[in-house]
């Protein structure tokens, strides 16, 4: 049996290794709602390039993804917020259980979270469960609606938007809507099953077309 001391980290080079630790009733939604593995590792690297820099994943669900880009990233600091408190739990218990110290969890709501002292955020189209069937939701615990989608959608932007210069964001599955004005894509990558998108925050908020590079007549 595979071994869960924290002092013995496990081998998590597949999504299996992951889901493993992870309950049963969790387990059968992670391909579905959970980052895979090498889709974690890149988005680790886009986010953190240099030491020392903090990351905030945004619904993190049973920490999957910030306890993969600790690992890949062990001199940054990677932390999620979630609102299940039972998934707090879960990802706390699996941060040490594998050995992912620079891992740390927090509940609650993401937009009522201060975003200003993070150097990058991942986003998972965080919102998107609030428009499944609840036969495709992680749990019946949210509230699920079109206007509440748009309602975190439109919150998410306005955060962005008000972050300093030199913000990365890197989003799976999109966000839900385009990136804010002042964002520029740096790069995209095929992977898993959607893309990768690396979005830098200006030194200034960019005219469109000067945001594309082209002169302004």
């Amino acid at each position: 049996m595979r071994s869960t001391s924290s002092t013995s980290a496990p081998d998590l080079d597949e999504d299996q290794s992951f889901d493993y630790h992870l309950p049963q009733r969790v387990r059968v939604k992670s391909a579905f709602h959970f980052t895979p593995v090498t889709v974690a590792r890149r988005a680790a690297q886009l986010l953190a390039p240099r030491d020392g820099m903090r990351v905030l994943d945004v619904g993190a669900g049973p920490g999957k993804f910030c306890v993969i880009a600790a690992r890949e990233r062990p001199t940054c600091k990677f932390v999620g917020i979630e609102q299940r408190p039972l998934l707090v739990e879960l990802a706390q218990r699996l941060a040490h259980r594998m050995s992912a110290a620079n891992a740390t969890f927090l509940q609650g709501d993401a937009l009522e979270h201060d975003w200003s002292g993070y150097d990058a955020l991942y986003l998972f189209n965080p919102f998107g469960e609030l428009l499944l069937r609840s036969a495709l939701t992680i749990d019946q615990t949210v509230l699920r609606s079109q206007s509440r989608f748009e309602a975190c959608v439109d919150g998410t932007r306005a955060k962005l938007a008000a972050l300093r210069p030199g913000t990365r964001v890197v989003t799976y599955h999109g966000l839900g809507a385009a990136a804010p004005d002042g964002y520029e894509l740096a790069e995209r990558v095929q992977l898993g099953t959607d893309v990768l998108e690396l979005w830098i925050k200006a030194a200034f908020d960019a005219a469109p077309d000067e945001a594309r590079g082209v002169a302004a007549s």
